[in-house]
């Protein structure tokens, strides 16, 4: 067995693999259309609410507007008085917030990636030396 998954054209096919589906789908067959939109200009408005305090309601940031002595009913009647080009730009600025905090993911990635560069040098009993060239 362990011949069977140390053998050169099987690790090549099984890299080969999990290239392929590591490849996201292209989008080149997304088309818009002409039709209408169906959300209303006030669907939008609530999603657009909702999403940001959504980013609002997480402990770090809900621990900030405390300090500040925002209650969240005022933030709530705030974002309902902005207009609808003041309010996507807070919401794009939602968006940029989540999508920074999301290091954690790219952390686990790393230690997954070595981890498994570990356990295959294990199994093919391999070394790894760190020697001072002094």
């Amino acid at each position: 067995m362990r011949d069977f998954l140390l053998n050169r054209k099987f690790v090549f096919l099984l890299a080969c693999w999990a290239t392929f589906i590591s490849v996201p789908p292209s989008q080149a067959l997304a088309m818009p259309s002409d039709s209408v939109s169906v959300f209303s200009g006030a669907a939008v408005r609530d999603a657009q609410i909702h999403k940001i305090m959504g980013v609002l309601s997480r402990p770090e940031a809900r621990a900030h507007l405390v300090m500040m002595g925002i209650d969240q009913k005022e933030l709530k009647s705030g974002l309902s008085k902005l207009d609808d080009r003041q309010l996507g730009l807070v919401a794009d600025k939602a968006d940029q917030v989540k999508a920074a905090g999301d290091g954690l993911a790219v952390v686990i990635a790393l230690l997954v990636i070595t981890l498994l560069v570990i356990v295959i040098l294990k199994l093919s009993n391999k070394t790894i030396e760190i020697k001072d060239t002094k």
